[in-house]
């Protein structure tokens, strides 16, 4: 059974490395993200959503802000649904020490929060990739989404977060 169960594995692996993985065609599914570029300012407003299409919406106040982040959640759940074909980042957002997505990188799945502070990943997150089968992703200042806070759309790729949220992400949340 155990010797059956290793060369089934061997079989598999070789087959990966000869043929590789066609469940999804990169080329295509890489045109389903969206890479943004924060480079404006975002310390204007303590709350704010990225859409999809990389508009940027500030609110002045939380009960504005989480109104707005339902209604988008909502939206982004519908479409996250029409995703066709499977990569890594579809069920979790990756956080990256430096812009451009390069540095160390912190994996959060779909359904969960990170809180980073006390560990060597607090206030040093520069660019974000979030997870395309998702209802957004939001980032926070402080721990357990301690304002302010920022909503992305599923399928980004942020390669630079912005001035004022450059190494300041203390708390990210993947909604489902």
């Amino acid at each position: 059974m155990k010797k059956t169960w290793l060369y089934s594995m061997i079989g598999a692996l070789l087959f990966t490395m000869t043929f590789g993985l066609s469940t999804a065609d990169a080329s295509s599914s890489k045109q389903d993200r969206l890479i943004v570029n924060l480079t404006a300012d975002t310390s204007v407003g303590p709350y704010q959503i990225v859409d999809t299409d990389g508009q940027m919406y500030t609110y002045a106040d939380r009960q504005s802000y989480e109104v707005a982040e339902q209604q988008f959640t909502a939206k982004w759940a519908i479409a996250s649904k029409k995703v066709v074909g499977i990569l890594a980042s579809d069920y979790a957002t990756e956080s990256y020490q430096h812009n451009s997505f390069k540095g160390w990188s912190y994996t959060t799945p779909v359904g969960y929060s990170t809180n980073f502070n006390n560990s060597k990943y607090n206030d040093e997150i520069s660019s974000i990739k979030t997870a395309r089968k998702s209802s957004g992703t939001k980032v926070c200042y402080h721990k357990n989404g301690g304002e302010p806070c920022k909503t992305f759309g599923p399928g980004l790729d942020i390669s630079y977060v912005g001035n004022g949220w450059n190494d300041q992400i203390s708390y990210v949340i993947v909604y489902r």
